[in-house]
């Protein structure tokens, strides 16, 4: 990847957001105080002029061990800023607060988003919790679009 330099001013526009699955069995058994298990999965992929970061969110009753709700999402973030010449094959490497701002947005808008679609299901009383979005970040040894990072919460 091609290190920027720390004069360029790059801006990040959120450009788009969908859902690309969202699923779930309505749970009309649940325990006051009953607890589920969330997981949190993170995909990057970055380009000379935009990120799309790609949120997968695993739902699971903790009681009976089953997956309830599988919801993923990706937002779409362009990059201004950066002049992205022809001969150059592999992305820039983008600051680490750029990564991590597109990511908290994402995680964020995939939060708000699953309250207004699963309204009426038991998916509005499980809210994401709130996590370090720096935790999603590549490893240096990762490439940009490695495989759906999935963290406990």
């Amino acid at each position: 990847m091609t290190a920027l330099s720390e004069k360029n001013k790059i801006g990040i526009r959120f450009h788009g957001f969908r859902f690309l699955r969202f699923g779930f069995e309505q749970q009309d058994d649940i325990n006051t105080g009953e607890d589920f298990d969330i997981e949190l999965g993170i995909n990057l992929e970055v380009d000379k002029s935009a990120i799309v970061v790609k949120v997968l969110t695993t739902f699971s009753r903790k009681n009976v061990d089953k997956i309830v709700a599988q919801i993923e999402t990706a937002s779409l973030f362009q990059i201004k800023g950066i002049e992205p010449s022809e001969e150059q094959e592999e992305p820039p490497k983008y600051p680490e607060g750029l990564l991590v701002t597109a990511i908290s947005l994402a995680i964020s808008t995939t939060r708000g988003a699953i309250i207004a679609k699963g309204c009426g299901s038991f998916l509005e009383d499980f809210l994401l919790p709130i996590v370090d979005p720096k935790s999603f970040l590549p490893k240096p040894d990762d490439k940009p679009q490695a495989a759906l990072e999935k963290k406990d919460i």
